[in-house]
């Protein structure tokens, strides 16, 4: 009788202390559960969103800019970017600008427009982007008269052209509470409307591939 009032004793002990154990392992969870929604919580509440009432920005290279003005005093290379950041919460709207003169007549002269969508909960960190091209080529375009020339002389005519094309790319923005703002990006793409060209000193711009980098934009919002 003593020994199956004992087999009574633990069985309810035991039952007793798994439901106990039970009872914390839910009161744990919950208690997880609890702290990281106030993690969350106070992430959202943390974050200020640096281009909260902002509606533009501008972008300058000036390393490029004080690159091209030492190599001569005719060579000059402006180029920037234009943004717009009350489109939308998630995308930036941009408009990559590039334009150099060379001592040789040579002007080139890119516009970009960029649909950049980030990653990210923010407007802030990596991004995808697609959009087009569109470039102006004015200079000296090459060609040979072979048939007219037995040593082969190339000439030049001054002339111009347009051509326009398709990208898509990567990219990563920084944006400070002070207004300032930095990113980097690399896209590329392919000319869909013009021809190859032979102006000289144009170089990748000739062709129909495109590809470009942007690395030392410094910007401002508004």
């Amino acid at each position: 009788m003593k020994l199956n009032s004992l087999f009574i004793f633990f069985g309810l002990l035991t039952i007793a202390y798994s439901q106990e154990q039970s009872s914390i392992d839910t009161l744990l969870t919950n208690q997880e559960q609890l702290l990281l929604n106030q993690k969350q919580i106070l992430e959202e509440v943390k974050y200020i969103d640096p281009l909260e009432g902002k509606k533009f920005g501008i972008e300058i290279n000036p390393v490029m800019l004080l690159l091209s003005t030492s190599l001569d005093d005719k060579s000059f290379i402006l180029t920037g970017t234009y943004s717009l950041f009350s489109v939308s919460k998630s995308a930036e709207i941009a408009f990559p600008f590039y334009f150099a003169k060379g001592d040789n007549d040579l002007s080139v002269f890119h516009l970009d427009g960029h649909y950049r969508y980030f990653l990210g909960k923010h407007r802030k960190g990596f991004y995808i982007s697609c959009g087009v091209r569109f470039t102006s080529l004015a200079g000296e375009e090459g060609h040979s008269f072979w048939e007219d020339f037995d040593d082969g002389d190339e000439l030049y005519d001054y002339s111009r052209t347009s051509k326009a094309g398709l990208t898509f790319g990567i990219g990563y923005r920084i944006f400070g509470r002070n207004g300032w703002y930095w990113g980097v990006s690399l896209f590329g793409g392919r000319y869909l409307i013009g021809k190859k060209t032979d102006y000289y000193g144009a170089g990748m711009a000739n062709g129909n591939a495109i590809l470009d980098m942007e690395l030392f934009k410094i910007g401002k919002t508004f």
